[in-house]
């Protein structure tokens, strides 16, 4: 393609001439019964999310809204301001993910994209894809290429799933040696945790480290969920998964082999700073518990935020981290206020933040069409 692009928008490249359906979409309804499907999902998605805020934490934890609230307002202005501190530090970790899975990008860059696309995600049901669409136009406005970007949301998928599914197998290290001061089920719970989640995590390995494994781990889950899948989604072909563990094993093993160090320690440092983040929450609401028990809750919190019933896991997570302290002994009143703190800064919070990115990003994006493209 000839010529200079409008300020906005992005030249394309032979790269991109050569995958012109490289960007994400969303398939939108088009029949009524689409658009009226679609609409109770959304209905019964935010339902759900206020239910289980609304009515299903207080009953949980023994408590009121308005004891939840008077804890919270209580924490004092420094205190709020040093809990945004680690959010904001937290973000900042996770920018080297980004630009270790793009190469070019830069780590202010990468926060505007963070906040926008989660921002998006954590309002809308199911709202990760409309996220990845954002971010995907941000991309392109600083004229990255097609598969470049593509690769991206490739491979930071597959970094988050694999960081939240070793949180249960990390949490049942820490448990089970304190096997005697939890309570049984719990212990048990943590084992099957942590099993579930090493599978989890060893598959995404062996697509990652080898070609006949990705093969092979393609066609285990084709024998063991390809009827189901079938079955749910009419008319799909066989073997779908064993062609998207090579296409994914294809579109990510270059990145993963030479930066695999930035993408892992951004993601690490971003866990461990909101592991910090929820920490520093309990002791803010007078919640005292030891550093492997908190983790534990943690741990489950964080890993029921894939659970994409609600926007952004909302309400799933609190109750599943609640159900974790509770258990451990933690008062109702601390545990209900804890979790709801430390939702407004892991969930809330970034929606005003990620709007605030998108205007900053929509009154900048001109500067880069006179710019040369990044280096890939």
């Amino acid at each position: 393609m000839t010529g200079s692009a409008p300020p906005g928008q992005a030249t394309a490249s032979p790269d991109d001439e050569a995958n012109p359906d490289g960007a994400p979409g969303v398939s939108l309804p088009r029949t009524p019964a689409a658009i009226a499907r679609q609409v109770v999902q959304v209905v019964a998605s935010l339902g759900l999310a206020v239910g289980l805020l609304g009515w299903g934490l207080p009953y949980l934890t023994d408590t009121s809204w308005s004891t939840i609230l008077g804890i919270i307002t209580g924490i004092g202005w420094p205190t709020f301001f040093g809990l945004l501190a680690l959010m904001f530090l937290g973000l900042y970790c996770y920018t080297f993910t980004l630009t270790g899975s793009l190469p070019g990008l830069r780590h202010s860059q990468a926060i505007l994209a963070n906040l926008a696309g989660s921002g998006v995600s954590n309002t809308l049901p199911a709202g990760g894809a409309v996220g990845s669409m954002l971010t995907y136009a941000m991309f392109r406005s600083w004229r990255f290429s097609h598969r470049g970007i593509s690769t991206s949301i490739i491979v930071t998928a597959v970094w988050n799933m694999l960081a939240r599914v070793l949180l249960p197998v990390i949490a049942a290290i820490v448990l089970i040696p304190q096997a005697g001061q939890v309570p049984t089920a719990m212990v048990k719970g943590a084992v099957l945790g942590g099993v579930g989640g090493a599978l989890i995590a060893a598959a995404l390995i062996a697509i990652i480290s080898s070609r006949r494994a990705a093969r092979w781990v393609g066609r285990a889950v084709d024998r063991l969920f390809g009827p189901l899948i079938r079955r749910l989604r009419r008319g799909s072909r066989p073997h779908d998964a064993e062609r998207l563990a090579l296409d994914v094993r294809d579109k990510i093993i270059d990145i993963v082999r030479s930066r695999w160090p930035a993408l892992t320690f951004g993601l690490v440092g971003f866990m461990g700073v909101y592991f910090l983040l929820f920490r520093q929450c309990l002791e803010a609401v007078g919640v005292h518990m030891s550093w492997s028990h908190a983790f534990a809750a943690y741990a489950v919190g964080r890993l029921l935020t894939t659970v994409a019933v609600t926007p952004g896991g909302i309400g799933v997570a609190e109750a599943g981290a609640a159900a974790v302290m509770i258990a451990l002994g933690v008062p109702g009143e601390g545990t209900a206020a804890a979790v709801t703190l430390f939702a407004l800064f892991s969930y809330l919070l970034e929606i005003p933040f990620g709007a605030i990115a998108a205007v900053i990003w929509l009154n900048t994006r001109g500067h880069y069409a006179r710019r040369p493209p990044p280096p890939r």
